[in-house]
Parts: C-alpha cells; structure tokens; sequence
C-alpha cells in the first residue's frame, strides 16, 4: 500500500482511495518569542529612563577605629551605585595611596543626598 491512498472493501470489491497529503505546519517558536518579549523590553527601557538622577553631596567622614574603605564607602552610596566605584572616587579625591586608611584621618566622601 502507498503513502498516500486508502484501500477499503464495499460489498466484496476492493476500492482504493487516493488521499491528498496533509500539509505540515511548523510553529515558528523564534518569532513567538521575540514578539513576547517587546513588551519586556520596552518596559525595562521606559523604567532606566524614568529613574530619577541620584542627588549626591560633598560629606567629610573622619575614620574610627575598625573603619574600613568598604564600609565607609557603602554607608556613603548604599545600595543604589557600585561601591566598587565609590571607593576608587574616595582614593582620588583624598590622594590616597591604596585603600589604607588609619584612625584619625579625614575623607571626603561623595554620598547620597539624603531626602528630607
């Protein structure tokens, strides 16, 4: 028997059908996707857009005992910048030679302006 036919028997006589091929349809899953995800990326841009600019402000921190440049640098910025970058302002800003610092001495610090 062929692909594409149909043998059947009516009344003791044997009838072969000839059956059209279904045509395969084939979901293109690649543009489903990337037409699901304008939404998301429209969304993500319209919020780094929208974000208010962070408000900073000159600080003077003088170091105590047990302080370090990490953590004076990320009470400075919180969460909402790299403190990574935060430490290498401090550094320049105070003529620093590494992040050592001693009790004592006084920083300049750019932190976040706080809101009132």
């Amino acid at each position: 028997m062929k692909q594409h036919e149909k043998r059947t028997y009516i009344g003791g006589h044997r009838v072969v059908y000839k059956i059209k091929p279904k045509k395969r349809t084939y979901t293109r899953w690649d543009r489903i996707i990337a037409v699901a995800m304008i939404p998301l990326v429209l969304a993500g841009l319209y919020a780094a857009v929208v974000q208010e600019p962070i408000q900073y402000e000159d600080k003077t921190v003088i170091v105590q005992e047990g302080d370090t440049l990490w953590g004076i640098a990320k009470d400075a910025v919180g969460e909402k910048v790299d403190v990574r970058q935060s430490i290498r302002e401090i550094i320049t800003e105070n003529n620093l030679d590494g992040a050592n610092i001693h009790p004592g001495m006084t920083l300049k610090v750019r932190a976040i302006k706080e809101a009132k």
